[in-house]
Parts: C-alpha cells; structure tokens; sequence
C-alpha cells in the first residue's frame, strides 16, 4: 500500500508503487488524491486505486486508511505527500497507529518516537540532518537507528544502511540517479521486497545495491536517465541479486 501524492505531486506516489510491483508484489494499494485516480490506473492493471477525500491527505483519511492496511502486508507512507499541516498531523496519527511494517519516505519524514512496530526511515543526507541535527556519518545513522528503533537508509553518493545490531555501504549508482523520482522507486522497491518476506535491513541492502547497477547499465550507453528507466532493469537484476 502506497500512501502518497497531493494535487501538485503526482509521480511520486505513481514511481513508488510501480517500484513495488516491479519488485515482484501480486498487487499495490496507491492511496492517493482523487484528481490523479485516472492517471494512475493507467500505469499498472495491477493497481488497486484508493483515494483520499481531498486532493490532499488529511485526518479525515485516517480511519479509512488504516482500515484498508488490513489489506496489504506492507505500507510506504510519504512520497509526494507535501508539507500541509493538516498533512503531516494526520501522517502523524498513522505513524502512531499503524499497525503493518512501513517504510517512510519524502515528506513522512517527520520526527517522532511514536513509529510501527517494523519500520524503514529512507532520508536522503539533507534529510538525515534535516530530522536528527546530526551528519549522516555512519556511527550517527546508527545510533538514530537504535534510538528510534528503526531500519534507517541513507541515501547519498554512498548509501549508508543501519538498523540497531548491523551497518551496510552500497557503493553502486552514480550521478545520473540525482533526477526526480529514484528515491520513490527505491522507496517502492524496497516496501515490495519486504512483502516478499525479506527483513528490512536485508531489503535496503538488496534494493539499493540493485538500483545503483541499473544506473549502471543504464549509463553504458547514454547520459541521462528517467527513474522509469530503471525500472525496466529490476528483474533482470533480481536474478543476480546478492545473498
């Protein structure tokens, strides 16, 4: 299930739940503003639309929400949400009631001790400080790890992965993945491994290391790139994936 868009930001949430399917899930949940409902169906026939009662998320949405979460083994709460503050008080209320593993990605990434019980955090450095006060050096991506008790990804020139007992470098990717819309993937992608049973740590790892050396190949031969690109390569990658 995918939580995420308001009237402005449709991709995000579109990117996210296409990096979910791509992974290998039966079917996604986008749950996102009604005036980007059509748009949506018309990337996957494996999309199962939901929709907020405005064009953005608010505490109205709350109840109907989590009741629907029923419905899927995993949630990814955040990409292309906004900053409204009728927004982020009601990402608040799930984040403190939501009972299914979420991954928490864009504009859920808000400070609170108040997370589900299995939770990924996916800042990107800037967000890292943004959230903690701290610099996203891997003993600080730790220790925040174990202080929220959280998987914690922090995507950079190098991703640094941390949950509470281990610590993780990807080192795959390059500069061509700095365009819109890599992080909703990744953010997808990595909800999509966890349904498939991976532990968090283990699906941050994989999916980052993943979606670096599509970047990769995709670089072989031009130099630019469009996160939907990436998404094409992810099968084939699975194959090989690292133990």
């Amino acid at each position: 299930m995918v939580i995420g868009g308001n009237a402005m930001y449709h991709g995000a949430p579109i990117l996210c739940a296409l990096g979910a399917e791509y992974s290998g899930v039966d079917l996604v949940f986008p749950f996102i503003p009604p005036c980007h409902a059509q748009v949506a169906r018309t990337y996957s026939l494996n999309f199962i639309i939901q929709t907020f009662a405005e064009d953005h998320l608010t505490s109205k949405d709350v109840k109907q929400i989590l009741n629907f979460s029923n419905k899927a083994d995993v949630v990814v709460i955040g990409p292309g949400l906004g900053k409204e503050t009728d927004t982020l008080k009601a990402v608040k209320e799930l984040l403190g009631e939501m009972q299914k593993p979420t991954v928490v990605d864009a504009s859920a990434l808000i400070y609170t001790n108040n997370l589900p019980d299995i939770t990924v955090l996916t800042p990107h450095r800037g967000e890292f400080k943004e959230l903690t006060g701290d610099n996203p050096t891997t003993k600080n991506v730790q220790k925040w790890a174990r202080n929220l008790n959280a998987t914690i990804i922090c995507k950079g020139p190098q991703d640094i992965i941390a949950d509470k007992d281990e610590i993780a470098i990807n080192k795959t990717g390059n500069a061509l993945m700095t365009v819109g819309g890599t992080g909703d993937v990744l953010g997808g992608f990595i909800a999509g491994l966890m349904a498939q049973k991976c532990k968090p740590f283990e699906a941050c790892q994989i999916a980052s290391n993943i979606l670096g050396l599509a970047a990769e190949e995709l670089a072989k031969e031009q130099n630019s790139l469009r996160a939907q690109e990436l998404l094409e390569i992810i099968p084939k990658l699975l194959l090989n994936k690292p133990e």
